[in-house]
């Protein structure tokens, strides 16, 4: 009986104990709040955030949120801003960036600019690895970047124990082996199922060529999946996605199996290819700023049909099939005949640095569609000349949000850390002049990025935040007396590696 009260009285002082180091919760280093907060998330909107040590620590009401403010916690008045994840640059022409910009630190400003904070590297050869790990290991990289190596390139990495594919390591993760199976419709290189209707210098009935044997892509492909590396294929035309699909079906991929083999550009599908990718879990990279940078030429080049479907996302979402946008072309598209593990519109000697011809590098960074420009054409789908392509596949403002955050991020496999304001993620956002979802959708693209924000930390800026001591501490309750409403840091990120966004 004795050790029965002396068991009890040992568990009281333990839950004493307890209920003693149940204090105030830890303070934030940023709260924001007084404006749209958009989580991509469930719930959509929220009316504050609270940020600690780089990641999300709360979100939900404002009075939830303010239980963590403390003496040192710096508060953001958004003043009717719009708060949102961050976006991520899903493939682009990284060397030419640096190359026009004169610097590493220059082309990661101007990705910042336009609220990017993951950005891919889409054409990674062994100089630009190089490059990128080197400002890694110098910690000069205020992005998150994600290198795609060229699979002529990928050998010597894998063999490299000091950098595995995967993970990050001081913001540079290699995300997976890059293919180049065609060219573009801009200089008739799109590998085509039917005749293009205008060709000018080519011969008759002129389709377009495959820059890889199929022999050599189904090797590609089977040697990447042994090693669990993920394919990311450069297919613009819709008989090179014919062949990724029947490569597919030939190394038996399927969606349970979870590998989200990437097609960039998808470009020149049809209808049936978008069912077949749902069924295999290939996912599309779509670059729907090019119906407004290219669609006239498109009409003139493939047709009516093939150039109004392109980019077709509305269909993509009918199915459940995740995609992100924001696929960068380069500035030119490489003759049909070159090698085709060189990234279209480089010239396939090099320079002294390994990198691509400088004469090949853009003149300036507006061939880079913007953020706003990929949002704004997704919903619009207007050509130069103000035709709309393809009225039925125009998608609202919030789908074409989430392409460029939380679908883009699920592509990576990083919808656990990142692509929506989630307790525990990273706090990778950018505050927007407008509101995307309630704007009107042809003004989308005149939205201004005022901020971007990587774990925390401003990395662009161009607003005048409101100071802390803008705002009344009489106004603020008090953690002791105010209850909080917020989810709280304890709670799991939502979005796992085995989910798929909802698109809807």
């Amino acid at each position: 009986m004795l050790a029965v009260f002396r068991f009890t009285c040992l568990l009281g002082f333990l839950a004493l104990l307890n209920a003693c180091d149940l204090g105030p919760s830890p303070d934030a280093d940023t709260i924001y709040l007084n404006g749209t907060i958009l989580t991509m998330a469930d719930p959509p909107t929220a009316n504050a955030l609270s940020v600690r040590d780089g990641k999300i620590q709360a979100i939900g009401t404002q009075d939830g949120v303010l239980r963590h403010k403390g003496n040192h916690t710096r508060v953001v008045d958004l003043n009717g801003q719009t708060l949102l994840p961050g976006f991520y640059a899903s493939h682009t022409l990284l060397a030419a960036e640096v190359a026009t910009l004169g610097s590493m630190e220059a082309a990661q400003n101007a990705f910042a600019s336009q609220g990017f904070t993951t950005v891919v590297d889409g054409y990674a050869d062994t100089a630009s690895v190089k490059q990128l790990q080197d400002a890694a290991l110098s910690d000069k990289l205020s992005l998150d970047f994600i290198a795609l190596p060229l699979y002529s390139d990928a050998e010597a990495l894998l063999k490299d124990k000091s950098w595995s594919f995967g993970s990050y390591r001081r913001r540079l993760k290699l995300g997976g082996v890059k293919l180049v199976l065609d060219g573009d419709s801009r200089d008739l290189s799109a590998w085509l199922a039917l005749p293009y209707h205008s060709a000018p210098g080519k011969p008759e009935n002129w389709r377009g060529e495959p820059l890889i044997p199929f022999s050599e892509l189904a090797a590609f492909y089977r040697q990447a999946i042994k090693r669990h590396l993920q394919v990311f294929t450069h297919a613009v035309g819709d008989a090179a996605i014919d062949a990724i699909i029947q490569v597919a079906y030939e190394v038996k991929l399927s969606a349970e199996q979870n590998q989200r083999h990437v097609v960039l550009f998808s470009r020149f599908m049809r209808r049936n290819q978008l069912e077949q990718f749902a069924k295999l879990g290939l996912i599309p990279c779509f670059n729907s700023s090019q119906i407004y940078l290219q669609g006239d030429a498109d009409l003139q080049y493939v047709g009516q049909a093939s150039g109004e479907f392109q980019s077709p996302m509305k269909s993509a979402q009918t199915l459940n099939l995740p995609f992100s946008n924001h696929c960068q072309l380069p500035p030119q598209s490489q003759d049909s005949t070159t090698n085709g593990n060189n990234p279209p519109g480089s010239d396939s000697k090099s320079n002294s640095n390994g990198n691509n011809n400088s004469n090949n590098a853009p003149q300036s960074t507006e061939h880079l569609p913007g953020s706003l420009l990929a949002i704004w054409s997704s919903v619009n789908r207007l050509s130069q000349s103000g035709v709309i392509l393809g009225p039925d596949e125009r998608i609202d403002p919030d789908t074409a949000l989430k392409a460029l955050t939380i679908q883009a991020a699920y592509q990576f496999f990083e919808d656990d850390t990142k692509g929506s304001l989630s307790p525990g993620k990273l706090a990778d956002m950018v505050i927007l002049s407008d509101n995307p979802l309630t704007i009107a959708p042809g003004m989308l693209r005149e939205i201004r990025v005022l901020e971007t924000i990587k774990e925390g930390k401003t990395i662009f800026s161009q607003r005048t935040a409101a100071p802390a001591s803008a705002i009344s501490d009489t106004a603020l309750p008090t953690k002791d007396t105010e209850k909080a409403t917020e989810t709280d840091t304890s709670a799991p990120p939502e979005a796992g590696h085995g989910s798929i966004p909802p698109v809807n």
